[in-house]
């Protein structure tokens, strides 16, 4: 039975990934997708994103992605995600730096749409976390279900036949019943904004139309001392412990 893994947020963050790489083969997915925002906020951009490509991860862009090749600009951003930006931008290398200049905004597949906010306008980065947002993400893709990032907190949007208004949850282990469709958000392994530090990371049955979001825990000293290390703010490393 088909299983497909589902990764938020990276942020540079390369124990959170390899722990959620770890479960994804115990739950024997058969492939990997990311929604984007793979460097930022952490201190190993170049080995997350080579671990990536390693595993086959299939990923589309995400804002701090898009800013890092100054494609959108970094003015709304905190002091601290500029700060993470301006330091990663001047240590990618030039392998890791074409590899993000050719992520998609989307990525589309009979199962599953991907993008990292919301949709129709994906260049855009807006957050998805209204009922109007949903309804026009889920108006712009014919798949079951859109996942996506952004906002690093896990959510669900369900849009159900004949009905107007859209329900929504932070169900961990749900299916998705006959003709409903979905817009779920997967949260974030890199950076956590939820209240649990915890890495998360999805998989999605398509025949049984089940969403399990799974959590293991990573080495957060260790990203904590790194991020130290490399003279980006401490902020960045001390909310990984409460996931905030």
């Amino acid at each position: 039975m088909r299983k497909i893994g589902v990764l938020g947020d990276l942020h540079a963050n390369l124990s959170a990934l390899e722990a959620v790489a770890a479960l994804m083969e115990l739950e024997s997915v058969d492939s990997i997708y990311c929604v984007g925002d793979l460097v930022g906020y952490g201190a190993r951009p170049n080995e997350t994103l080579e671990l990536l490509r390693q595993l086959g991860v299939r990923s589309v862009a995400g804002n701090h992605d898009w800013a890092l090749l100054g494609r959108i600009p970094s003015d709304s951003f905190n002091p601290y995600a500029t700060a993470a930006l301006e330091w990663t931008r001047e240590r990618l290398t030039k392998e890791n730096t074409e590899y993000l200049a050719e992520l998609p905004l989307r990525i589309d597949e009979p199962e599953c749409c991907l993008f990292h906010g919301a949709l129709p306008q994906p260049e855009e980065f807006h957050y998805l976390q209204s009922f109007p947002s949903a309804l026009a993400t889920l108006a712009d893709f014919e798949a079951p279900v859109g996942f996506c990032g952004h906002t690093h907190v896990p959510m669900n949007f369900i849009q159900s036949p004949n009905r107007s208004e859209l329900d929504w949850h932070f169900q961990v282990d749900w299916v998705l019943a006959e003709g409903q469709r979905a817009v779920v958000n997967v949260g974030s392994p890199g950076q956590p904004r939820d209240e649990i530090p915890t890495a998360p990371a999805m998989v999605y049955t398509p025949v049984e139309r089940r969403m399990q979001l799974l959590r293991t825990p990573y080495n957060i000293a260790a990203e904590q001392r790194l991020i130290r290390k490399a003279g980006l703010p401490t902020i960045l490393g001390d909310r990984l412990q409460h996931g905030i």
